[in-house]
């Protein structure tokens, strides 16, 4: 079957986000694809870039053409996300850019303390936030590893929901941590919803313990 002439303009159309003129907004709109489930990836895939029906679609899947349907505007709503549609607008690498300097800034208002550049720590494995059991755990299982990948979700103000038996109270533990270790500051979109004391939160700060343990694990990874 051939590709439609128009992709992936017909599928911005039904974001909606405007045309896309880059590479790199190319790379944005793959990179936020490539965050839903395979079968919503298939689905779209075989709409916009295919052109088939509801009804062909749902007989490859053995689903009703309404149920095909569903999964597509339930994989839109997900692509109509500011934190996902940013990375189209935006670009890949401008985007990732600007987290990095969200963490250039926060680190600097806690006066360089930790001993490595933005982009060095955006590579740590989020062991570095030293975090209980169960908030670790589902991270984890989350296939959320490094600052990096949890920075990404987090820019998304209801991040926590996508992390499966995490919750609010395992959400605070995270954005504290980071806070305490001056890798993002109150302004991050994923920290804001829990941040109840803005002076407080800007006063958090590691035990003198946890900034050894820190420095230790930063240079067994250097």
């Amino acid at each position: 079957m051939r590709k439609r002439a128009d992709y992936p303009l017909n599928l911005l159309r039904d974001i909606p986000v405007g045309q896309i003129l880059s590479d790199d907004q190319m790379k944005g709109l793959e990179y936020v694809l490539g965050q839903l489930t395979e079968r919503e990836q298939m689905v779209l895939e075989y709409r916009y870039v295919k052109g088939m029906s509801y009804s062909e679609i749902g007989a490859a899947f053995e689903l009703t053409g309404s149920r095909i349907q569903q999964i597509i505007n339930r994989a839109l709503r997900k692509l109509r996300h500011p934190a996902r549609t940013a990375y189209i607008r935006e670009g890949f690498a401008a985007h990732e850019a600007s987290i990095l300097e969200h963490v250039r800034r926060a680190m600097e208002k806690k006066e360089g303390r930790l001993p490595v550049a933005g982009d060095r720590i955006l590579e740590q494995d989020i062991e570095i936030l030293q975090l209980s059991i169960r908030p670790y755990n589902c991270l984890k299982r989350h296939g959320t590893d490094t600052i990096h990948e949890l920075l990404r979700m987090m820019l998304k103000e209801d991040w926590h929901k996508e992390c499966r038996n995490l919750g609010r109270k395992g959400a605070k533990e995270i954005v504290g941590n980071l806070l305490k270790l001056g890798i993002v500051d109150t302004e991050y979109p994923g920290c804001r919803p829990f941040v109840t004391d803005q002076h407080e939160a800007e006063e958090l700060c590691l035990t003198e313990q946890e900034w050894a343990w820190v420095l230790e694990h930063l240079k067994k990874t250097s």
